[in-house]
C-alpha cells in the first residue's frame, strides 16, 4: 500500500512548502509526496495549487502573471492554522521551486500534478526531472489532457496518473457495464471515493482496475472541499479491497495511528 502526502500533508504543515516536504520524509522517507506545479510570468515553476494567490498568502495576484522574485516575497502559511493560532504570520516562508525541491531531496517519491494547461510546463519540468536524475522516482498527473499527452509523446517510459477524462470514462463505462470495451492507458488511477454524495469507488471498478495489472490511489472525498484518508482502519478497509494507495493530509497522525495497530 503507497501512503501518498497530499499536498506536501498539508494538515499538518502549509501546502505545498519546503516545510511540508521535509516533515513528510521525516515520517517516513519512502512515502510518496504529491505537489502542484504552476509556472510563473518568467518561466519557473513553483509549488502552487491555484491560479490567484489569495487563498494561501492573503494578498490577491495572478501566479501567471508575476515572477518568481514577486512571488517568493508572498507567505504561503499566511492562512494556515494550528489550533487558534497563525504560526507562520510571524514567521513567513516562501514558495519553492520544484528544482529547488529536486535539489534539496533527491531521493524523494513524487507525485507532480500539473495545474496548468501552458504546454510551456511540459519541457522545463522534463529538464528538470532529468537534471537531477529522478526520473524513477516520479509519477506524473494533470487534468488536462493536453499536458497528459504532450508529456505522454516525450517521455513514454514515466510513470502517470489518468487525467480527468481517462477517469470519467474508466468510472462511467462501470456503471454501465461497459468496462470491459473500456482500456485504461495511464499507469495508476487516481479517484475519490465520494464525488458529493455519489460514490465513484465500488468493487466492480477496483476490479476492473486489478484486472488490466493496473494501480488505484483514492482520497476521501471531492467536493467544495477534498477530504483524505487519515485513519489506519480506514487504509487496512481499502487495502482489504485491492486499493493499492492512499492519499492523506496528516502523516505523522497516519504513522502513529499504523504504528499503534500494528503493535495491537
Amino acid at each position: 500500500m503507497e501512503i501518498i502526502c497530499y499536498s506536501c500533508g498539508r494538515g499538518e504543515h502549509p501546502e505545498n512548502s519546503i516545510e511540508g516536504i521535509m516533515h513528510c520524509q521525516q515520517v517516513n522517507p519512502d512515502w510518496r509526496i504529491e505537489m502542484d506545479l504552476r509556472i510563473t510570468k518568467d518561466q519557473q515553476i513553483v509549488l502552487f495549487h491555484d491560479a490567484t494567490t489569495e487563498r494561501t498568502t492573503g494578498t490577491n495576484g495572478q501566479l501567471r502573471e508575476l515572477n518568481l522574485q514577486a512571488l517568493q516575497q508572498l507567505n504561503i502559511g499566511y492562512h494556515f492554522k494550528q489550533g487558534n493560532d497563525f504560526p507562520y504570520r510571524e514567521n513567513p516562508i516562501p514558495l519553492p521551486t520544484l528544482d529547488e525541491v529536486c535539489q534539496l531531496f533527491p531521493q524523494a517519491k513524487l507525485l507532480l500534478d500539473v495545474h496548468t494547461d501552458n504546454q510551456k510546463i511540459v519541457d522545463l519540468i522534463i529538464t528538470i526531472i532529468e537534471q537531477h536524475e529522478m526520473e524513477q522516482q516520479i509519477v506524473v498527473v494533470s487534468e488536462y489532457d493536453s499536458i497528459m499527452t504532450s508529456f505522454k509523446t516525450k517521455r513514454p517510459a514515466w510513470e502517470y496518473g489518468a487525467a480527468t477524462k481517462e477517469v470519467k470514462g474508466m468510472v462511467y463505462s462501470s456503471f454501465l457495464f461497459l468496462d470491459r470495451f473500456f482500456p485504461i492507458k495511464a499507469d495508476i488511477l487516481m479517484l475519490p471515493v465520494f464525488f458529493g454524495r455519489m460514490r465513484l469507488l465500488t468493487n466492480r471498478v477496483i476490479n476492473h482496475i486489478v484486472s488490466r495489472n493496473k494501480r488505484i490511489w483514492i482520497w476521501l472525498r471531492e467536493g467544495k472541499e477534498v477530504e483524505t484518508i487519515n485513519g489506519a482502519s480506514e487504509l487496512q478497509g481499502y487495502k482489504s479491497k485491492g486499493v493499492h494507495g492512499v492519499f492523506t493530509e496528516f502523516p505523522a497522525k497516519l504513522k502513529t495511528e499504523i504504528d499503534q495497530l500494528g503493535t495491537n
